[in-house]
């Protein structure tokens, strides 16, 4: 008996080099159909993506321009009337210490609860809107946000240049300034102590 090596039988389909049933393979229109619908797919796909991405771009531009409007819209309209409704709240408040000073004790306390509870709904509803007052009282005197209409001598010195003292309160409107706030500003009388 002869010796025989054994050595494993190799399939056509097996070959690393791409032998003949590669080459058949590469060569049939199956994979050649194949290979055309894996590239119409890719270009799909790659399409698809860029216009997502576009739509993305014109929605985030779509919500800019609302933004901007609706900024618009809110100094063209919100901020006039808020300045108006403003005036009636100032009214209130004259009424108020008018009612205090000339009636009896009971009806003043009466009429000045009533005037108080309308100021106190209409600037509810202003600062629904976004009306915000402006921060006054023991501040730095800042002329962009506070016009000063009085000096006040004060005695510590730390108070001289601070608002000591609010006449009228100031509002602003998102990052708008609706009014400034009139205050009384802290000075050193002269011949004060140090």
């Amino acid at each position: 008996m002869s010796e025989r090596t054994s050595q494993p039988v190799r399939q056509p389909a097996e070959q690393p080099d791409g032998g003949p049933a590669a080459q058949h393979l590469a060569g049939s229109p199956e994979v050649a159909e194949l290979a055309k619908e894996v590239a119409a797919l890719r270009d799909l796909f790659q399409r698809r993506l860029l216009e997502d991405q576009a739509r993305q771009r014109m929605y985030d531009e779509l919500y800019r321009q609302l933004e901007f409007a609706r900024q618009g819209l809110v100094e063209e309209f919100v901020a006039p009337l808020a300045r108006e409704i403003l005036l009636v709240v100032d009214r209130i408040d004259a009424l108020t210490g008018q009612v205090a000073r000339d009636g009896n004790a009971n009806d003043a306390a009466d009429d000045a609860g009533n005037l108080g509870s309308v100021r106190a709904e209409l600037l509810e509803i202003l600062h629904r809107r976004g009306l915000r007052e402006v921060d006054a009282t023991g501040q730095e005197f800042d002329p962009r946000v506070h016009e000063a209409v009085a000096r006040v001598p004060v005695e510590p010195g730390d108070q001289v240049g601070r608002v000591v003292e609010v006449r009228r309160p100031g509002y602003a409107l998102a990052d708008r300034l609706l009014r400034p706030a009139q205050v009384g500003v802290g000075y050193r009388p002269a011949g004060a102590r140090s």
